[in-house]
């Protein structure tokens, strides 16, 4: 009888460490990005928005005190048990597998936020990501995935560092393989050594524009940075794109 064997994301987005490694994440800067976003898309008072991954919620909850009707979901059974004591009947958040359709033609929106993509070595399953966020929007919808900028990255990789965080001293080994980044993360606490990895596709903006075509989205925006200047490949820090879903038989027609 086999047994299911854990991919890389499921032990380590659950773990504690996981949120050790990452506590200073800048809340502000993430509520900025936010606010730049609402006020760029301008979605109407009763829109509803689907935060994709949304790990802990600190999207989910900004967006809703802003007034928006917000569903999340994240793979991590931990984050959503955190997540549920802020729920309310306009603040909803599930266990779900971004792979996997969550619902139909119902959202305005759809946030994908700070590289919560390309997690899948398999490239299929990074696109069932897209079919799902698009199968999740109204038609005229808008999606936005914020991602690195794969080319910086690659030219500019870091192959070592440490990292201390509450008295753990994080080793962080990054490299290239097979078209995504590898990150391996080791470390001891207590009498316990541990070791976890991070997987990262490379995928750069032609890459998205192929797999958004496959999904009637088409690419309205790319923005470079959380204050959303323009894009440039060779030196902004992010990539951020909005796509518009269009109707589904519209690329179907000479």
């Amino acid at each position: 009888m086999s047994t299911h064997k854990k991919e890389w994301f499921e032990s380590w987005f659950d773990s504690p460490y996981y949120h050790i490694l990452y506590k200073d994440r800048d809340e502000k800067e993430a509520q900025l990005f936010l606010d730049n976003l609402i006020t760029f898309l301008k979605p109407g008072p009763a829109a509803k928005i689907l935060d994709v991954a949304c790990g802990k919620g600190r999207h989910s909850t900004h967006l809703h005190d802003k007034g928006f009707n917000v569903t999340g979901f994240d793979l991590s059974k931990e984050s959503i048990e955190h997540d549920k004591k802020y729920e309310d009947a306009s603040l909803l958040f599930f266990v779900h597998d971004m792979r996997e359709v969550f619902r139909k033609n119902e959202f305005d929106i759809v946030f994908n936020l700070f590289s919560s993509f390309g997690y899948f070595d398999n490239h299929d399953h990074n696109e069932k990501v897209i079919c799902a966020n698009a199968t999740a929007l109204k038609e005229g919808g808008s999606l936005v995935i914020d991602y690195m900028n794969s080319k910086k990255i690659a030219r500019n990789l870091v192959a070592e560092d440490v990292k201390e965080c509450r008295g753990i001293k994080f080793l962080q080994r990054r490299k290239i393989d097979s078209g995504k980044i590898i990150k391996k993360i080791s470390f001891s606490c207590g009498e316990e050594n541990y070791r976890f990895e991070e997987h990262l596709q490379l995928y750069s903006l032609d890459d998205f524009e192929k797999m958004f075509r496959k999904n009637n989205l088409v690419i309205t925006n790319t923005f470079g940075d959380y204050n959303l200047s323009a894009f440039h490949e060779m030196n902004s820090d992010r990539l951020i794109l909005v796509a518009k879903k269009e109707t589904s038989n519209k690329n179907t027609m000479s």
